[in-house]
């Protein structure tokens, strides 16, 4: 696991809610502001999945949350440039190889019911993923974060049969007239969270037209957490999860 980390460190290097009571502060240190920001943005993909799944009435076969890391991969894929998208999944696979920890000792047992899957299960399925929607360009990106060989060779299969699903839900999802889209919660403006995700809406917004609005909101959660909210249709970034980042760094 330390060299899964110290991989992921050196590609670093390369209406009701409402918002938040206290106000997130990058730290000053650029490779940690770094990975806290594309966490945070592969984060909230992952919880653009559940409102996609949600508001599009997408049926989904195996696990919701799988389902949204891999929306979350893909998304990576398409609105960045190579340079960042890497730096990105670099983060992602930075935070799921810290909170694996020690492999050698077994998960409590109440990791196994969990909606998600193990930490180092979703480790290995977005570097796969990643690597799959790209193999001549990140075959040495699989080899320095320690994707197995025979996992190498399934991956670009793996990420098109995963590419094809996706894309067929998400046919007349394209924005015009009659949709909606992404819509930041007033009051957040010049706090450092929301300005972040602020340009994130934008770019999803001119990728997808949704039947009706969803919210996005920066707020104190009491927990370092992100939410989708179906009843709401709102995605909430809670303060306390960036902190938990930076914590993690």
């Amino acid at each position: 696991m330390m060299r899964f980390i110290m991989a992921c460190c050196c590609l670093l290097g390369m209406i009701g809610p409402v918002a938040a009571e206290e106000v997130y502060q990058f730290p000053d240190d650029p490779d940690e502001a770094e990975f806290i920001a594309n966490e945070v943005i592969a984060t909230f993909y992952h919880e653009m999945g559940h409102a996609l799944i949600d508001v599009l009435q997408i049926p989904v076969l195996g696990k919701e949350e799988d389902a949204a890391d891999t929306l979350s991969v893909i998304l990576m894929h398409d609105i960045w440039v190579e340079e960042a998208a890497t730096a990105i999944l670099a983060s992602d696979a930075l935070t799921y190889a810290l909170r694996a920890g020690d492999t050698t000792q077994a998960p409590d047992l109440s990791a196994y019911a969990d909606v998600h899957s193990l930490d180092i299960q979703r480790y290995y399925a977005v570097v796969c993923l990643f690597y799959g929607a790209n193999p001549e360009v990140r075959k040495q990106l699989a080899i320095d974060l320690e994707l197995p060989e025979d996992k190498i060779d399934s991956c670009p299969d793996e990420y098109q049969y995963a590419r094809s699903a996706w894309d067929t839900v998400l046919q007349g999802t394209e924005p015009g007239p009659d949709t909606y889209g992404l819509v930041m919660v007033e009051g957040q403006e010049g706090m450092p969270l929301a300005d972040l995700l602020a340009a994130e809406v934008e770019s999803i917004n001119a990728n997808f037209g949704l039947p009706e609005p969803v919210y996005v909101v920066v707020q104190d959660c009491g927990e370092a957490n992100a939410f989708y909210y179906p009843d709401d249709k709102t995605i909430v970034m809670c303060n306390e999860y960036a902190q938990d980042l930076q914590d993690l760094w």
